[in-house]
């Protein structure tokens, strides 16, 4: 049913057409047995350099046991990736949807837009703005977006760059007569203005 999770590098300077040129890590599949209700697994990743200046792999983690994340670990050659269920697992709002992580060396933090579940209850109709000096602790900076009907509405699979003291986004919308939450009807675009003190 899930996924198996790798990850792709290539230098920057060699021919991305040419499958020579591309370094993959062993596939890894995530194991039931972790979540007591048999109902976990991992979906979309993000590879980030942490504040030790090695690679991860931070993944969408689907489960019963609340908001969090799974966190792999990349060999510097690009060829391995492990994961430790001991300490692999992150809390981090919104981790059970899909996700973009970017570091901002300016505040030299972890920036991310996600869809917090709790405080208050939603699914994919809250967007919230978060942040992580270390990829491990994680806090909610603001909520930027929020619709009170969370069955046809939706601010999802958020993709976004920064742009000075903002930050650029697009978002998967579903909105008013969206056939469901999932089955997003538009694709909008944002901008959040000062994000590193948000009003």
């Amino acid at each position: 049913r899930w996924f198996r999770t790798f990850a792709m590098s290539a230098p920057t300077d060699a021919d991305l057409l040419k499958a020579a040129s591309w370094t993959a890590t062993n596939r890894l599949a995530s194991d039931p047995a972790w979540d007591p209700a048999k109902m976990s697994g991992w979906l979309e990743g993000n590879v980030v350099v942490d504040p030790q200046g090695k690679l991860v792999n931070i993944l969408r983690y689907e489960t019963q046991r609340g908001e969090i994340a799974a966190l792999c670990r990349i060999s510097a050659d690009g060829t391995t990736q492990t994961f430790d269920p001991e300490t692999g697992f992150i809390k981090l709002r919104g981790g059970r949807s899909k996700f973009t992580i970017r570091y901002d060396a300016k505040s030299k933090r972890y920036w991310s837009l996600v869809n917090k579940q709790r405080n208050p209850i939603a699914v994919r109709n809250v967007l919230a703005l978060v942040s992580s000096a270390d990829l491990l602790e994680w806090r909610t900076e603001s909520i930027l977006l929020m619709h009170p009907d969370s069955g046809n509405h939706a601010f999802q699979y958020v993709d976004w760059v920064f742009d000075g003291d903002h930050i650029l986004a697009a978002s998967r919308t579903a909105w008013g007569d969206a056939h469901s939450m999932h089955d997003a009807n538009y694709l909008t675009f944002h901008r959040v203005r000062n994000f590193r003190d948000p009003e």
